[in-house]
């Protein structure tokens, strides 16, 4: 059985979750790192729920930042994509 990388995050909230990160990948185009991950949470249809997040180096921390490019995003969907398809 596959170990699960778990981390903490902080919501905008301010609220601390335990989530699973799925994938951390570098866009080529931007040079910019992403990190998906879940809470494991389902949506009313039933699918798991994921989030994809820019990460943002601090120095002694790391942020997760929204992604509201469009051009990113697609992007990113194909990454996941390839990603998922590797992964099969």
């Amino acid at each position: 059985m596959e170990e699960k990388d778990i981390i903490k995050i902080i919501d905008e909230d301010g609220v601390e979750k335990e989530v699973e990160v799925l994938n951390f990948f570098t866009l080529k185009s931007n040079g910019k790192d992403y990190m998906t991950y879940t809470e494991n949470k389902e949506d009313a249809k039933g699918n798991i729920i994921i989030y994809t997040s820019e990460v943002i180096d601090k120095g002694d921390s790391v942020e997760l930042a929204g992604i509201t490019d469009e051009s990113v995003l697609k992007e990113i969907k194909e990454v996941i994509i390839d990603l998922a398809k590797a992964g099969e």
